[in-house]
């Protein structure tokens, strides 16, 4: 039996490719059955391929917006720097589709798939600690009941106080935050079109917009310090109409901190960690989700094979490879979206100057990625 610590989308995707193997397996969350409005999110070609192979794509598709097109532009006066042509890319390289969703729609999916599976999963389970006592793992939770076990999959989320002493998180301080907000189509003042994530790049900031679900409207924005201060920053060089629209939004915001999480994990014993739960991606190449999926499915597949207790922990391990690929080229993306006055000409200029279907070239070892 394994018992999976977190039921958000790395935990509940990991128990039911787990439960697909007859691997028994029990989830413990903290919060309710409750699904709050999360948003959308960015399903990139790898997470899509995950899905399928689940067999839960199928399921999805009516309700999760196909993605044609990644348009970017620079703020001041709308000026469009490039199109990275997504569906050119897909079919030219015969990969499953990029999509974006609602958070809540593909959470409701895996939940109902995992309940389908008679998996038990105990709510309002809120862990105080994780004791390893060598032979066995307790599971202390703040009502003081103990859980016991040997087998465990930590999944709950990026954390600065880890609830298992073999895993260590050691915050980086930064100045960005994040805003997050969901309007109609119809609030928007600008046209967007359905099939297309559009990047706003400014001074100080960059913006994500995209439809993820009916017709709502997610937008990110991502501000280098007060995001009123940064909008004030570029006040003189946008319309009229965005500033209005990005100063009366009702802003979800919470701080960017960055964080480094190491695993000192025995690879003799059974106990992994997944999501964000093993490693901090920054949001800047939209992976938080896909590198969640993908870990899930690598882990439930390699145990449900019955694989050696080092071979799954060797599988898991080739994985650091990939993922701090992927914590580079957003660190990356970072320096590039809020790059500084000089050189954000110079990456305009770059932007329109570059073939927008080689720009996604060079992220074919992200996209075209096979479990």
């Amino acid at each position: 039996m394994y018992n999976i610590i977190g039921s958000g989308i790395a935990g509940l995707a990991c128990s039911y490719v787990l439960s697909n193997f007859d691997v028994k397996n029990e989830i413990f969350e903290s919060g309710d059955q409750k699904i709050a409005n999360q948003y959308g999110i960015q399903l990139s070609p790898n997470a899509s391929n995950v899905l399928q192979k689940m067999g839960i794509l199928s399921k999805l598709e009516s309700h999760i917006k196909i993605i044609n097109n990644i348009e970017i532009y620079s703020i001041e006066k709308l000026k469009k720097l490039t199109t990275l042509p997504v569906n050119r890319f897909i079919n030219k390289n015969n990969l499953t589709n990029y999509y974006t969703a609602s958070r809540d729609i593909l959470h409701k999916e895996l939940l109902s798939n995992v309940i389908a599976s008679k998996t038990k999963i105990n709510y309002d389970s809120k862990i105080k600690k994780i004791e390893d006592l060598g032979d066995k793992i307790q599971i202390i939770k703040e009502n003081k009941t103990i859980s016991s076990g040997k087998k465990l999959i930590i999944a709950n989320g990026n954390s600065s106080s880890p609830i298992f002493d073999r895993i260590s998180c050691s915050p980086i301080a930064n100045d960005f935050m994040t805003y997050r907000s969901a309007v109609k189509v119809h609030e928007l003042p600008i046209k967007i079109s359905a099939d297309t994530i559009y990047l706003f790049l400014g001074k100080g900031m960059h913006i994500v917009m995209y439809p993820y679900f009916e017709d709502l409207i997610n937008i990110v924005m991502i501000t280098k310090n007060n995001k009123d201060a940064v909008i004030q920053k570029n006040k003189q060089n946008i319309d009229k109409g965005i500033y209005s629209f990005l100063s009366a939004q009702d802003w979800h915001s919470w701080s960017l901190y960055d964080s480094k999480i190491t695993l000192n994990l025995d690879t003799s014993r059974p106990i992994f960690a997944i999501g964000d739960a093993a490693h901090s991606i920054k949001p800047h190449l939209a992976q938080g989700a896909s590198m969640a999926l993908e870990d899930a499915f690598t882990l439930g597949k390699s145990i449900g094979e019955k694989n050696t207790v080092e071979s799954v922990h060797y599988a898991m391990n080739m994985r650091k490879k990939r993922i701090d690929r992927v914590i580079r080229n957003s660190s990356l993306n970072r320096q590039i979206f809020h790059a500084p006055p000089i050189i954000s000409v110079f990456r305009d200029f770059f932007l329109e100057k570059t073939n927008g279907l080689g720009q996604l070239d060079n992220l074919k070892w992200l996209y075209d990625y096979k479990v």
